[in-house]
């Protein structure tokens, strides 16, 4: 007689009650993609119970599915949701990746050794470190000041992307960026993206309060996660005096903007479109576009400034050296890449959970 184990429902229901997140904000391929990463994630923990006999891996899931609850909330998470779902959420997100990326190569080589193909056993320690330095990487150096030279550059610019504002990325964390930006006193701040956080759309009047604090003028482009309230979003920032440029074009102080709109299919169409409505002009001609696809499709602009990769999610920057899973597949991922500038994001808490690739605040100015 085949004995079941009731306990191991608690994946399937974990990844039911996950789902319920992922898809309360839209059915996209960006939600099926999410949906399944936490497939992935939950699945692992599942499999780690089966192979090691320990519920213990359960914790894992949990986590994943705490990292939804956290941020599906309309004010600031409570302490006790930070500390106990959220911050971990990061590791264990990271260590189920990490981890089962170690399985995977492992488990068909110690198949055809006559092995234990299903239990890792110590070589988890591993992905473990991996997840547990590469979180301390987020929170410990979470606004990095990256400092760089530009030729022509008629100020001091500060870029800021992808804050991802939510429950977790609320105030409290938005105000210390705002702070070190103010510090720098920049002559232009610009924010290439991504404002806004699934389930924190419909509550960002504490995103809007935190941007108006800039001392200096502020320019924004819409990321994937602002189109579904761009109108809104465009229309609050427009009342504290910052403007979101969607296919538009403004000169600032000696720089000559020029922002454009995020597009999922025909992206490179749509950029020439925007392009032919946005001509160029004197002064340094500045590209914000969220997407780093565009830098490849124009040589047109001094500068191009972008975001969306958030460093390449998943990488090795803890150990002192600048890789990610995205750049080995050849996605402009973080840094330069000729005269474009891929900014590695500034939230580090939420969706989706950094690994081993900290947040900065990113300094352009003349050369000395």
């Amino acid at each position: 007689m085949i004995q079941i184990d009731y306990g191991l429902l608690i994946f399937p229901a974990l990844a039911g009650l996950t789902w319920r997140h992922v898809y309360a904000v839209g059915r996209t391929l960006n939600d099926h993609f999410v949906a399944a990463v936490v497939a992935g994630c939950i699945g692992f923990y599942g499999l780690m119970t089966v192979a090691s006999g320990s519920y213990a891996f359960a914790l894992g899931a949990v986590w994943i599915w705490g990292l939804f609850f956290a941020i599906h909330r309309r004010g600031a998470a409570p302490g006790w949701v930070r500390v106990l779902l959220a911050m971990p959420s990061q590791a264990a997100y990271a260590f189920a990746l990490w981890g089962g990326l170690l399985w995977l190569i492992r488990a068909p080589i110690a198949a055809l050794l006559g092995g234990d193909w299903m239990w890792p056993g110590w070589w988890l320690i591993l992905p473990a470190a991996l997840a547990l330095l590469g979180t301390a990487q987020c929170y410990r150096r979470g606004r990095t000041l990256t400092r760089h030279r530009v030729e022509g550059l008629p100020g001091r610019l500060v870029q800021l992307s992808d804050l991802h504002a939510s429950a977790v990325m609320h105030r409290r964390e938005l105000d210390p960026v705002i702070d070190a930006t103010n510090a720098l006193e920049p002559d232009l701040v610009v924010v290439t993206g991504d404002l806004v956080m699934p389930f924190s759309e419909e509550h960002h009047a504490y995103l809007v309060d935190a941007l108006a604090r800039l001392e200096a003028p502020v320019l924004c482009c819409p990321g994937n996660h602002d189109l579904p309230v761009l109108f809104q979003l465009t229309s609050a920032l427009k009342e504290r005096g910052i403007r979101m440029l969607v296919d538009e074009v403004v000169e600032v102080d000696g720089f000559r903007v020029t922002g454009v709109n995020f597009h999922w299919k025909k992206a490179r169409e749509e950029l020439d479109a925007a392009l032919q409505k946005c001509p160029s002009g004197e002064g340094f001609e500045l590209l914000l576009a969220h997407d780093p696809r565009l830098g490849e499709w124009t040589d047109r602009f001094d500068l191009v400034l972008s975001g969306h990769t958030h460093g390449g999610q998943v990488g090795t920057n803890m150990l002192g050296v600048r890789g990610s899973l995205l750049g080995l597949f050849g996605v402009r991922d973080q840094g330069w890449f000729g005269k474009q500038y891929v900014h590695a994001g500034n939230w580090f808490t939420g969706l989706p959970p950094r690994m081993g690739i900290h947040g900065e605040i990113a300094l352009f100015e003349p050369p000395q």
